[in-house]
């Protein structure tokens, strides 16, 4: 996170003798090194439940307090604590989904969700060090943005078999919903776009606003939570072509593939396919994921950037951080190939969740955005069709983004 080059010296007698820098993790002092006191997470060898202590110190949240070193906490457990996800391999309460309840989680139940803290602490960590010794060498962040859209169903009206346009027609009709029927045989006589055609516009305000793009493709057969397009329709063919040119392609897993490790590398193999290169980017369809094992499957099966760690119910850092970090297998005790990208906010959880209004939307999603950049992180967001197209109930949600990701422009 800092951008240094660090050596990690075991021996005492060798540690004494370097020079430059130095930082002891550790009970003994030792004449010109930083002095962090360990508080116990890393000497366990389990993962049974752990409720840290928490403190506030110069208006930071702080995990692990305690000790007399130059800091009065372990920012290191407490980093490890959130990065490896901890808690989050216990028996930690879940919704009908199997995602773990955001309400039960450490940092909803004191307070610090909204805070990139693992970040902040390094800053605290640089500044004290510093003071200490001034040839610690400046971090090295630079603040960026990334903009991913999930591909969940590439369309609203084409692509579609004629009996799904022909049962969706009869069902907005019997609704009273006449403007609908009006819509979907607009898109399929081709004298107006499709509402959900807004994959080339998003990847333009991506370009616009300095944002790394990607867009991950839902390619399971079309089931209760599936509901994209087959990938072979020449519509979504288009938007594959589109995307492979313009922003880096993700496969975005089922539903049910958490469940199935099979269906994934089934999946991701269509996807290759059609793409003609590996896939090495994915994110879990309704962020359904099990730790440690979704995280070993996907980087079994080659990839190499996983970007399911956010909320589904609110903005804010579930690992408490705004910087990709490698995954760290607390069962195998080994940190893996996989390389994880936290998320700050998405879309459907500030609308569906949060109930928030657009305006009131992009004023979180924007504060979320501050914080990352206060700290020269990477600032990610999650879009969908629905809420970029604003069509239907999602009227008004079209000028979110575009707000956002222009706020968020480094």
């Amino acid at each position: 996170m800092a951008g240094w080059e660090a050596v990690e010296v075991s021996d005492p007698d060798r540690f004494r003798s370097v020079e430059g820098p130095k930082l002891l993790y550790g009970t003994g002092p030792v004449a010109g090194a930083f002095q962090i006191i360990p508080q116990g997470l890393l000497e366990r060898t389990d993962t049974n439940p752990v409720e840290p202590a928490m403190s506030v110190v110069d208006t930071v949240p702080v995990l692990f307090p305690g000790g007399h070193g130059d800091l009065s906490y372990d920012p290191v457990a407490g980093a490890f604590f959130l990065l490896s996800r901890y808690e989050e391999y216990g028996p930690v309460p879940r919704d009908l989904h199997g995602r773990p309840l955001t309400a039960s989680l450490h940092g909803a139940r004191h307070g610090y969700l909204h805070r990139p803290v693992v970040d902040e602490w390094l800053y605290v960590l640089a500044e004290s060090w510093r003071r200490q010794d001034p040839r610690l060498p400046a971090l090295r962040r630079t603040y960026t943005q990334t903009a991913t859209l999930d591909a969940d169903n590439g369309a609203m009206y084409l692509g579609r078999p004629p009996w799904r346009s022909a049962g969706g027609a009869v069902r907005d009709l019997l609704r009273g919903n006449l403007q609908r029927v009006m819509d979907r045989a607009a898109v399929l006589l081709g004298s107006r776009p499709d509402p959900y055609a807004v994959h080339e516009p998003f990847l333009a305000l991506a370009q616009l606003n300095g944002a790394a793009a990607i867009v991950n493709f839902l390619v399971a057969p079309h089931g209760r939570h599936d509901h994209a397009i087959a990938l072979g329709t020449a519509h979504m063919q288009g938007v594959l072509r589109l995307a492979s040119a313009k922003a880096e392609v993700g496969l975005h897993p089922s539903y049910a593939s958490v469940d199935r490790p099979g269906q994934t590398k089934a999946e991701k193999q269509c996807l290759e396919t059609a793409l003609g290169r590996p896939v090495l980017r994915s994110r879990q369809h309704f962020l359904r994921m099990h730790l440690p094992e979704t995280y070993t499957q996907l980087a079994a099966l080659g990839i190499r950037d996983e970007h399911s760690m956010g909320f589904h119910d609110r903005a804010g850092f579930r690992a408490g951080t705004c910087t990709p970090f490698p995954f760290f297998d607390l069962r195998s005790g080994e940190q893996t190939a996989l390389t994880v990208h936290p998320f700050a906010v998405m879309d459907s959880a500030l609308c569906y969740k949060l109930r928030l209004s657009p305006k009131e939307a992009i004023a979180e999603a924007c504060r979320m955005a501050d914080a990352v950049r206060h700290v020269q992180g990477r600032f990610v967001s999650v879009w969908h069709e629905r809420f970029l197209s604003g069509y239907g109930d999602e009227q008004g949600w079209e000028v979110v983004a575009p707000t956002v990701l222009e706020h968020a422009r480094p």
